[in-house]
This record gives structure tokens, C-alpha cells and sequence, in this order.
């Protein structure tokens, strides 16, 4: 038994059974007063190969001097600042938990405002969600893309900017010849609206641009391996050859335009919705999408040619707000006006030069096979098949 403060304490030996007065702590040379011996039994065996964890503080309480109520009171200073500790750290926790909390909260409303101004609506399920990361994945590409292509100084530089370059560089330099390359102020220019689209089965990016206090375009986007690339026929609007041109009687006889097409709606109820279908082209203006240049001569066809059936179509869902390719942004040109990419035909007899429409190759401007709106299901509409 240990009394509190003493530096000695009594042992029992194991031999003789004496008690005698020692040193407290380990001592493996320690001897029984009594009998001469190793006590053989104490406060500890004899021999200890390893003290334990209660010897080893008994050690330390020996070696600085300390009582066992000073080492009492440190015990107890122990245990509070460990119950000090864990106050601490399950207070951190309970911040970090709540800070992770408000992150997702507030971020989930910032991806249903982005939601909002990117695709003008909020669409449910896993679809918008694509669109979104579609959008945040694409969008930083694009503008890099645009940037360069309009900064850039030679044809070579623009190509690579591209889609299918090797197919748009023989079109860029033909239409360059006869046309000005956009003067655009980069540094001014921002994005100010932007959507995706599904082109038959391709995931294109719509953009608008305006520069400030300037002109205003828009421009398609396609993905090219890991970048997206510029869809320059639509942006430049191409052309096979300039329009105004065309029809003053000069290039080829038939080219490929990119146009805008307005139904002609004059005279009675019966010559509006007859059997003949008119309508007037003109040539798109850069940056202005609401000027309109010089009109064509009319253009009649039968409302039930290919021509005719696409183009009826494609005012009427003018007309009714329908947007091609699932796309959420408002048409740029004024009411009535409709994009088109068709094939024109140019005679000239006695002096008399007449147009015709060979072909509506789609009802858009984008690059691509799809004519926009499905032939033969408004053939079988029509006619009941």
C-alpha cells in the first residue's frame, strides 16, 4: 500500500514473509532486509521482462516527483481536455456538415437558374440533365473556337477552326472571293444566348452572339472528336454564288443558296389557299438578321410538289411557333420569314429571264442531310396512304 507523498513504501517478502521498507519503483536488485533475498513477491515480481502500462506511469510519477493526487488532478485535467476535444471536433463536423449542406443546396438552384437560361425552360428527367452537361462541357470550346476563326489571318488558320476542313476549304476560298470575310470585334463580343439541338442523330450546340452596341449572328456547333468545331456553311450562309448576282443574270445557271423564303398572300380566300403556292427569297445580311435585301421574282409551284409540301410546312410551323430539332431560342429574322437551302434555276429567253425551284434541299441552314421536316410522311398526310 502506497501513502500519498512518501518516497518509500513497504514490500512483503516472499521468502521470510517479512515486510520491510524500500525505495518505491522498480528495482530487480531489490533485497529483503530480513532474510538477505530477492523478495520474490512486492508490489512487482522479482523479474519483469516488460513493466506495464500502470508500471511505466508509476515510473514517470516516481521520476518527477509527483504525488498520486498531483497525478490524480492530472488525470482528471487529461479527461477534460479530451472531452474538450471531441467538443471541438464534433462542433468542426457539425459546421462542415451544414456548409456541404448549403453548397448543394445553392448549387441546385444555381443549375435550375442555368437550366432556365440555357434551354429557356425546365425540362424533367435525365434529358436536361444531358443538355446541361452537355452545355458546361461545350460552351468554353466554342468560344475558343469562334475567337480563333474570326481572329485568324489566313485561310489556312481559319480551316482548322472548322468542321470538315478538308471538304470547306475549296467552298471557304470560292466564297471569300466573292464575299467579305465578318468584321467582328472580338473583344466586344458576347455570348448571349445558347441551346442544344438534335440534328437526326448528331448533339449540336445553338449559339447567339452580339457584340455590344453591334451586330448580332448566330452559330452552330458540331462536335469533333474531343472539340467542337465551327459549322461554317451555316454561319456564312453559304452560297454557291452571290444572290443579288444570280438573279441580275450573271454565274452559273443553277446554284445552291442559303435563303429566306416569304409565302406570298395576296388576292382572294381561294388564290391564298389554292392549288398553287407563291413565294418570294432573299438573301440573308450578316450581323442584321432583321434587314431584308432585295426580293426575288415570285416563285410558283404546285402545293403538292415536294417543294411546295416542304415549304407549306415550314410557314405553317412558323406560323404556329414550331421549332425545328427540338430547339428552345426564337427565330432571328421578323415574322413570316423562314431559312432555306435550295437549288435555283436560272432562264433566259428573248430577253426574258424566269427563275425556278429545282429542289428545297432543307428548311434550315445547318450542314446536314436532314431536309428539317419528313417528305413522306406529309405525302401520306396528304393524300391518306
Amino acid at each position: 500500500m502506497i501513502a500519498a507523498g512518501m518516497k518509500k513504501v513497504w514490500y512483503h517478502c516472499g521468502h521470510c514473509g517479512s515486510l520491510f521498507e524500500e525505495k518505491f519503483g522498480l528495482d530487480e536488485g531489490r533485497q529483503c532486509t530480513a532474510c538477505n533475498q530477492k523478495p520474490g513477491t512486492g508490489i512487482w515480481p522479482a523479474r519483469i521482462e516488460a513493466p506495464t502500462e500502470v508500471q511505466r506511469e508509476a515510473l514517470a510519477f516516481d521520476r518527477r516527483g509527483e504525488t498520486v493526487e498531483d497525478t490524480g488532478r492530472r488525470a482528471v485535467r487529461k479527461k477534460h481536455q479530451k472531452n474538450i476535444m471531441l467538443r471541438v471536433v464534433m462542433i468542426w463536423t457539425v459546421l462542415m456538415l451544414l456548409a456541404v449542406g448549403l453548397r448543394h443546396y445553392f448549387t441546385q438552384n444555381d443549375e435550375e437558374t442555368q437550366v432556365e437560361t440555357v434551354t429557356g425552360r425546365m425540362t424533367e428527367g435525365t434529358l436536361a440533365d444531358e443538355r446541361i452537361a452537355l452545355l458546361n462541357q461545350a460552351l468554353p470550346v466554342c468560344h475558343r473556337t469562334l475567337g480563333g476563326f474570326l481572329t485568324a489571318g489566313t485561310p489556312e488558320a481559319r480551316n482548322q477552326f472548322v468542321i470538315d476542313p478538308i471538304e470547306t476549304a475549296a467552298k471557304m476560298a470560292s466564297f471569300y472571293r466573292d464575299n467579305s470575310l465578318p468584321k467582328v470585334n472580338v473583344g466586344q463580343l458576347q455570348r448571349v444566348a445558347q441551346d442544344v439541338i438534335l440534328v437526326g442523330s448528331e448533339w449540336m450546340v445553338e449559339t447567339r452572339w452580339k457584340e455590344k452596341d453591334g451586330q448580332e449572328f448566330d452559330a452552330i456547333f458540331r462536335r469533333d472528336g474531343g472539340s467542337w468545331k465551327l459549322d461554317w456553311e451555316h454561319f456564312s450562309r453559304y452560297s454557291e454564288y452571290p444572290w443579288t448576282l444570280f438573279l441580275a443574270g450573271d454565274g452559273p445557271e443553277t446554284a445552291q443558296f442559303r435563303l429566306l423564303a416569304r409565302q406570298l398572300l395576296v388576292g382572294t380566300e381561294a388564290e391564298r389557299t389554292g392549288a398553287r403556292l407563291a413565294v418570294v427569297m432573299i438573301a440573308p445580311e450578316f450581323g442584321d438578321s432583321k434587314a431584308e435585301g432585295v426580293e426575288s421574282p415570285e416563285f410558283v409551284m404546285h402545293r403538292r410538289s415536294d417543294e411546295g409540301l416542304l415549304l407549306e410546312r415550314a410557314f405553317e410551323a412558323r406560323s404556329e411557333d414550331e421549332k425545328l430539332f427540338g430547339r428552345k431560342l426564337q427565330p432571328m429574322e421578323n415574322g413570316g420569314l423562314v431559312r432555306v437551302n435550295v437549288r435555283v434555276r436560272r432562264e433566259e429567253t428573248g430577253g426574258i429571264r424566269k427563275f425556278f425551284l429545282e429542289e428545297v434541299i432543307a428548311c434550315h441552314w445547318i450542314d446536314s442531310p436532314e431536309v428539317g421536316y419528313d417528305l413522306a410522311r406529309l405525302k401520306d398526310d396528304l393524300f391518306g396512304n
